[in-house]
C-alpha cells in the first residue's frame, strides 16, 4: 500500500501537536494575575485564541496514530499484533521512568502532598489505570487502549460502507463528547464513574483516530494535493487558512469542533513548502515529542507554577517551559536507551 504522508510527516506533526498541546494548556485559562499578554483581540488576548485553536492537539495527534496504524495493519498484519505488543512495552518503560523522576523522586524531594502517595495510588499510576499524577497522561490509557483494539475498528473499515461506518463514528463522538463534557460522574458510584469516564474519552477519540485511517485507505492526501497542484503562493495561502482556522475558533469556542479544525490543519500543513530550517527544528523535537506531552504539567501545574507564570509574557513563558521540558527529556532518553540496552 502507498502511503502518502511519509513517517517524516507523520512524526512532524506530531511534534506541532505536543506543542500546541503546551500553548493551550499554559494559556487557554484566565490571564489576569498570572500572565500580561501584549496583544489583545477585542476583550480577550491573542495568546487566548491561539490557545484555543491549540485544542486541535490531541485530534492531530489521535489521526496520525491511526494512519500510522493503519498502514501497519495493512502492510505487516502478520505482525501486527506482536509490533503492537513491543510498541505498549516501549512506551510503558518510558512512562515508567517518566513516572519514577518526576512523581516519586522529585516529589519526594519536594514534599508535595500526594506525590508518591499510597502504594495504591502509585499502582494505579504505573498501570496506567488511574494515572492521577498527572492530568495529563489521561491520553495514554485511552492510546494503550486503541493500540489493542484497533484491529477491531479497523477490519469494520474494509468490510462495510465506508460513509455508514465514518456516520456512526461522528455520531459516536458527538454523543461521547456530550456525556464527557455535560454528564460527566452521573452516578454516585466511583467505579461506575470511571468506566464512564474511560468510555466517554475513548469513543470522543475513536472518531479522530478513525479520520487517519480513512485518509489513508481512500487517499486523501493525494487527492486533495492533485487539487492543489500548480497553485501559487502555497505557503501564504496556507498560512491565511491557519489564521482562518483560529478565528473561526474564537468564534465557534466550544471544543466539539477540535477534530475538524484538527483536519483542516493537517492538510493545510501537509501542502506548505516547509523551508530547510523548518524541517531541522521539527526533526530536532521528534524524539522529545512524547516525553514533552509526558512531564510539561510537572513543571507549569503542579511544582513550579509561579516560577513557570514568573516569567510574565507568554512567549518568555512557553519558551522557558520548552527549554526544562528539552532537558529533561535529554534524561529521559538516555536512561530509556540504557535500559533498552540491559533489556
Amino acid at each position: 500500500m502507498h502511503m502518502p504522508i511519509t513517517p517524516q510527516q507523520s512524526n512532524h506533526l506530531k511534534s506541532i501537536a505536543i506543542l500546541m498541546m503546551l500553548c493551550l494548556h499554559l494559556f487557554n485559562r484566565e490571564e489576569h494575575g498570572l500572565f500580561q499578554p501584549w496583544i489583545y483581540l477585542g476583550a480577550k488576548p491573542l495568546s487566548y485564541y491561539i490557545s484555543l485553536f491549540s485544542d486541535a492537539c490531541v485530534p492531530i495527534f489521535a489521526f496520525v496514530s491511526g494512519y500510522g496504524l493503519y498502514f501497519k495493519f495493512k502492510t505487516k498484519s502478520a505482525k501486527y499484533h506482536a509490533d503492537n505488543k513491543l510498541r505498549i512495552k516501549k512506551l510503558y518503560i518510558n512512562y515508567w521512568i517518566i513516572l519514577i523522576l518526576f512523581a516519586v523522586i522529585l516529589g519526594w524531594v519536594i514534599g508535595k502532598d500526594g506525590y508518591p502517595g499510597s502504594f495504591q495510588k502509585f499502582i494505579l499510576n504505573a498501570s496506567g489505570i488511574e494515572p492521577s499524577y498527572n492530568g495529563a497522561w489521561w491520553f495514554f490509557t485511552t492510546y494503550v487502549l486503541f493500540v489493542l483494539t484497533s484491529s477491531f475498528w479497523f477490519r469494520l473499515l474494509t468490510r462495510y460502507n465506508p460513509f455508514l461506518y465514518i456516520g456512526v463514528l461522528l455520531l459516536i463522538y458527538m454523543m461521547a463528547f456530550y456525556i464527557r463534557v455535560y454528564l460527566p460522574g452521573i452516578s454516585g458510584i466511583p467505579l461506575i464513574n470511571y468506566f464512564q469516564n474511560q468510555m466517554a474519552l475513548y469513543f470522543c477519540i475513536l472518531f479522530q483516530f478513525m479520520l487517519g485511517a480513512f485518509a489513508l485507505e481512500f487517499r486523501w492526501h493525494e487527492k486533495i494535493t492533485q487539487k492543489l497542484k500548480g497553485i501559487q503562493y502555497p505557503n501564504a495561502l496556507g498560512l491565511l487558512g491557519i489564521i482562518g482556522l483560529i478565528v473561526l475558533h474564537g468564534l465557534v469556542p466550544n471544543f466539539v469542533i477540535a477534530p475538524f479544525t484538527g483536519l483542516a490543519f493537517i492538510f493545510t500543513f501537509l501542502q506548505l513548502k516547509v523551508p530547510v530550517l523548518g524541517i531541522k527544528v521539527l526533526d530536532f523535537f521528534t524524539p522529545h515529542a512524547t516525553n514533552i506531552w509526558l512531564i510539561h504539567m510537572f513543571f507549569y501545574m503542579i511544582y513550579f507554577s509561579e516560577f513557570i507564570y514568573s516569567f510574565q509574557y507568554p512567549i518568555v513563558i512557553y519558551l522557558v517551559l520548552v527549554v526544562l521540558c528539552l532537558g529533561s527529556s535529554y534524561i529521559v532518553n538516555f536512561i530509556n536507551q540504557k535500559i533498552n540496552q540491559w533489556v
